[in-house]
């Protein structure tokens, strides 16, 4: 079973790490960013704002994974860090994709690749409010809202992709979420 690594501590990051286990992942925890070397792939998950530059964990473990081309996969502020690592910058404030409490859903547009694993018009979570506002080098945008958001971003030569929204939430019942997963599990066992 390929190893995923995420920072993070035991009991952290339930719904990634049920998503993965049900994907055939193993999820590794932890803020040793040494135990990251051992693992097939890197899942950089939601959380806080991130500023004009990246903390040197994401530095680190976004930089350590690209270059030794192992899989990445960002979900919503994981896409955000995967955009500036490669030099993207981020909207401060988009208004409409987040609501006082819990998710909104939306749909989205997909293009290239992702069409077949997600469908051409899948709805999407989102509870997010910083967005890709200039793509950074090597990105391409797959996936938009309305708006014109991106929702999904992929290297073009790295096996490296994000998704703003939440398919962590979905994945136990939305085929498109699962899926998304699936194929973060086939990348990584091309690694192994």
């Amino acid at each position: 079973m390929a190893k995923i690594f995420l920072y993070g501590v035991q009991g952290q990051y339930g719904n990634y790490c049920a998503a993965l286990r049900a994907a055939g992942l193993e999820p590794v925890l932890s803020r040793d960013l040494y135990r990251s070397f051992d693992c097939a792939g890197l899942l950089l998950p939601g959380g806080g704002d991130i500023g004009a530059a990246l903390d040197g964990t994401d530095q680190f473990l976004i930089e350590s994974f690209t270059e030794t081309r192992r899989p990445v996969l960002g979900i919503c502020r994981g896409m955000q860090a995967i955009n500036v690592y490669f030099g993207g910058t981020l909207h401060r404030w988009i208004p409409g994709h987040q609501q006082p409490q819990g998710d909104l859903l939306h749909a989205t547009r997909t293009v290239g690749p992702l069409t077949a694993l997600l469908g051409p018009e899948p709805v999407v979570t989102s509870n997010h409010h910083q967005a890709v506002d200039r793509l950074g080098e090597g990105l391409a945008v797959l996936q938009r809202a309305a708006d014109g958001t991106a929702e999904c971003i992929r290297h073009g030569t790295l096996p490296v992709w994000g998704v703003q929204w939440h398919p962590e939430y979905l994945w136990d019942r939305d085929e498109a979420s699962m899926g998304l997963f699936q194929a973060f599990v086939d990348a990584c066992k091309r690694v192994v």
